[in-house]
């Protein structure tokens, strides 16, 4: 069905409609976007559409379309994942206040509108942010680590991917953070999300204010320094929940060290699935040798490497 005939199904459609996906394909490239923009103006008026999903990817060519903006009229949402477009928050937008899932991909925002978009969800429990393209268009278009977890007082999944060192700053005093994620439960940072510079401290910086993370996956994919594991400013840092840990990286040394601190301080942990490109296996050997002979706080945890 094309994108006229889901417009023509819809004008005639008599019943409410609480949930609507749309996934663009090549016809997006042969013909304007006026049934499409038609198509969310009329759900904004005639429906109370609780789930949105807007996928604008096109196998032929990576362009962004422009969000419509009575998508921002939408005050019922509760799922929002948009994928593919350019988004620009108009002055009429008032928040989704009951909006508890955000999922943004390849999206081009900047982080004012971003953390704008954010504030105004005060009830966002899930929020992905996956996009090598994420608010980097403006030079100087960055945001600090406490600007955007003030957004987030009720998080429990964060997932991140892509180049957010590139946005995404430590503040001046990283270890005095105004705000703590208590409801944090899941973690997710991929995609050379981790990077050399700022990784380890990003890393650092999350855990230190999610005392109740209970699941982590973590891509490594370069060489991180992990020395400050080791001073005061991380001792008082404790996973008390914490029971699976996913971690994938390239080395065995520096990224080692991580693994040791957290074994050393999750009193729950129960699993620790480590995945590397090591090919020899005497390091291999050396690697895991290091890991179950450190000091860990739970008697049941169990190491495993692929």
């Amino acid at each position: 069905m094309n994108i006229y005939d889901v417009y023509r199904v819809l004008l005639l459609r008599q019943g409410p409609i609480h949930e609507f996906t749309i996934v663009m394909d090549d016809y997006w490239q042969r013909y304007n976007y006026f049934e499409f923009y038609q198509i969310i103006l009329h759900l904004s008026r005639k429906h109370t559409i609780k789930k949105l999903t807007l996928d604008g990817h096109d196998d032929l060519e990576f362009i962004w379309y422009k969000l419509p903006e009575s998508v921002f009229t939408l005050h019922h949402l509760t799922d929002l994942c948009l994928s593919t477009f350019e988004i620009d928050h108009p002055s009429i937008f008032k928040g989704f206040g009951s909006l508890q899932r955000l999922d943004l991909s390849y999206v081009k925002i900047s982080t004012k509108t971003l953390l704008h978009l954010l504030s105004n969800c005060p009830s966002l429990k899930n929020l992905s942010l996956v996009s090598t393209h994420l608010n980097i268009w403006e030079p100087g278009d960055k945001c600090t680590m406490n600007e955007l977890l003030k957004c987030l007082p009720v998080i429990e999944d964060l997932t991140m991917s892509g180049d957010v060192s590139e946005w995404l700053v430590l503040d001046s005093v990283p270890q005095e953070l105004p705000i703590s994620l208590i409801h944090l439960k899941y973690l997710c940072l991929s995609q050379r999300c981790l990077v050399e510079r700022y990784g380890s401290s990003l890393l650092l910086c999350l855990l230190k204010c999610s005392p109740n993370l209970e699941r982590m996956y973590l891509e490594m994919e370069n060489d991180l320094e992990f020395s400050a594991v080791k001073d005061e400013e991380y001792s008082d840092v404790w996973l008390e929940r914490l029971n699976d840990l996913q971690i994938y990286f390239c080395t065995d040394s520096l990224e080692t060290e991580f693994v040791k601190f957290i074994l050393a301080r999750s009193p729950k942990l129960k699993k620790v699935t480590i995945l590397t490109h090591l090919v020899d296996w005497k390091r291999k050997s050396k690697m895991l040798k290091t890991l179950l002979r450190a000091p860990c706080a739970s008697e049941g945890v169990i190491i495993y490497h692929r």
